[in-house]
């Protein structure tokens, strides 16, 4: 039976990474696991329910620390999120307590929050936000896409495999995988930390021929600590090395968190047929360790979407219940447009390919939003038939003419009462999931043009 089953598996994925031509809906993509949670669980200390409290003063963007009005029921790692003065959710981490007056959180501020302005914790359970949580990731999710242009996944390294020490620093394998490490299980790629002691040292990829112009570069990495500061700040490179011999830095960002994942995009422009060196270096001298995670390429195919019209179906899990918070959170940013819910609690994503042409494709929508993966790592769904049913959700999408829009799955925590880890298999997921399909059989100007249609 096994050979039968990965044969079947093996042509669902061929036929989700097939060629065409034609003027499909090509997917919109939302990186929840590192980008929304940075890689952050639930906490078995954490008190669940909601926990509130306020700024006593206005707080500047950049700043890494919130006077409040009482600190009781948030914890050192808890993922977090606050309402800004422009009235959305941002998520962050909280890093310290200070003496029961401030918190101090992963990142400078994302927007500025005002006196009186809220402070929340994100997680309900070990399974769900609570109803802050879900506004923090509609908004989030919303910002993600008005961002990032429509995508094709050109090429992708699991951490250690893609990564190679430069400029004297040093590389170690990180066995066990925790909320701070980009890393998963062996054949995902186990997570490494890179300890550097002078400006400049860090790690590389190897060059690459990138065939396409327009290209977007996605690290997911920890920046670390670095001796005497804060937190961590990490340079990411993009270089170019042209056929003419010449060497370009066609991109730089700086990132700067205290140690929590971050999920960097990177856009640039090269000449097709160029190779591309990314790099990750420490901009100052000092002992710093960093953990840099998987390298993701893709072809920017065109701008980012207005999302703020047209008929919107969610369809996925408890995340996405109807009259749900995320429902509701949704329906009062996408003002013009229609949304309604198709989740049910508990489903898995086989259950969504079982009922989607009875509850989605008779509602003609424009966007389907797919929010599945808790229930599958639950029930230990292994990831290639996790990847067969995303392969089979984005053709049912693409089939009614509707555009979809997918998030990668939450981050799996330490069970209650079982103690068994969901960590691992989350990771898992995340990072061999291929929400976004791949280039590799559209045209390129580095490959010929595919035969005419008969």
């Amino acid at each position: 039976m096994r050979p039968l089953l990965l044969s079947t598996v093996y042509s669902f994925l061929l036929a989700f990474m097939a060629p065409t031509y034609g003027d499909e809906k090509n997917p919109a993509f939302i990186d929840l696991h590192f980008g929304t949670l940075s890689g952050v669980g639930w906490y078995p200390v954490e008190t669940g329910g909601v926990v509130e409290t306020s700024a006593n003063a206005s707080v500047s963007a950049g700043s890494f620390t919130i006077p409040v009005s009482s600190t009781a029921g948030f914890s050192r790692g808890q993922l977090a999120c606050y309402e800004a003065q422009d009235q959305t959710y941002y998520p962050v981490v909280i890093k310290a307590i200070e003496e029961g007056k401030s918190l101090r959180i992963d990142r400078p501020l994302p927007a500025p929050i005002a006196a009186g302005g809220k402070f929340y914790n994100f997680y309900n359970n070990d399974a769900h936000a609570n109803h802050y949580g879900f506004s923090c990731v509609v908004d989030d999710a919303l910002r993600q896409l008005e961002k990032r242009p429509m995508l094709r996944e050109a090429s992708k390294f699991k951490v250690a495999s893609g990564w190679e020490p430069i400029n004297g620093a040093q590389v170690q394998t990180i066995p066990t995988a925790g909320y701070g490490d980009a890393g998963g299980q062996m054949d995902d790629g186990l997570g490494i930390a890179v300890h550097v002691r002078v400006a400049g040292g860090g790690v590389a990829t190897k060059p690459e021929v990138a065939r396409f112009e327009n290209m977007v570069t996605n690290v997911v990495i920890n920046p670390g600590t670095h001796a005497g500061q804060q937190s961590a700040e990490l340079d990411i490179s993009v270089t170019e090395l042209r056929q003419t011999g010449e060497v370009i830095e066609v991109a730089k960002v700086r990132v700067n968190r205290d140690d929590t994942i971050i999920s960097q995009d990177i856009r640039y422009t090269v000449v097709a047929g160029s190779k591309v060196r990314v790099k990750v270096t420490v901009p100052t001298s000092g002992d710093a360790v960093f953990y840099p995670g998987s390298i993701t390429n893709y072809h920017a195919l065109a701008p980012a979407e207005d999302y703020n019209h047209g008929k919107h179906v969610l369809f996925g899990d408890s995340w996405f219940a109807s009259g749900g918070d995320f429902h509701y959170r949704l329906i009062t940013r996408l003002n013009n447009a229609k949304v309604i819910s198709k989740g049910i609690v508990g489903n898995r994503s086989d259950e969504l390919v079982a009922r989607f042409f009875k509850d989605v494709a008779k509602e003609k929508p424009d966007y389907v939003w797919i929010m599945v993966g808790t229930n599958d790592y639950y029930h230990d769904m292994p990831n290639q038939l996790f990847q067969a049913q995303m392969a089979y959700l984005l053709s049912y999408i693409q089939s009614i003419g509707a555009k979809p829009i997918f998030f990668n799955p939450t981050v799996g925590a330490i069970v209650p009462g079982t103690n068994v880890n969901q960590l691992l298999k989350s990771r898992s997921y995340a990072l061999n999931t291929l929400y976004v399909p791949s280039v590799m059989y559209l045209r390129s100007p580095l490959k010929p043009s595919p035969p005419a249609l008969q």
